[in-house]
């Protein structure tokens, strides 16, 4: 049985540090259509809503729900944190 390692080792290096970047639309976009052709690879489908049942099948959230998520926890983590450059963000 072949066993998808999407979510454990590609979509945490597609991600890195994607919540401290400047992220516009086409950005986002991008990131997308990166995780949707895979999907698209991985299972042969063509149709737009099979793919997007196929990631929420495998708990592959929409990259704009996964960057809202980051940025919440990046923003709690930097508060709660006592890093001078945190502190002084807190002031700004």
């Amino acid at each position: 049985m072949v066993k998808l390692k999407i979510g454990t080792e590609c979509l945490p290096t597609l991600y890195y540090a994607i919540e401290v970047c400047p992220i516009n639309k086409s950005d986002v976009l991008s990131l997308q259509y990166v995780i949707d052709t895979c999907f698209r690879k991985i299972f042969n489908v063509k149709l737009k809503e099979v793919v997007h049942e196929c990631e929420t099948e495998f708990g592959v959230f929409p990259v704009t729900d996964v960057i809202d998520i980051r940025k919440r926890k990046f923003l709690v983590k930097c508060d709660l944190s006592d890093i001078l450059l945190c502190q002084l963000c807190k002031i700004l």
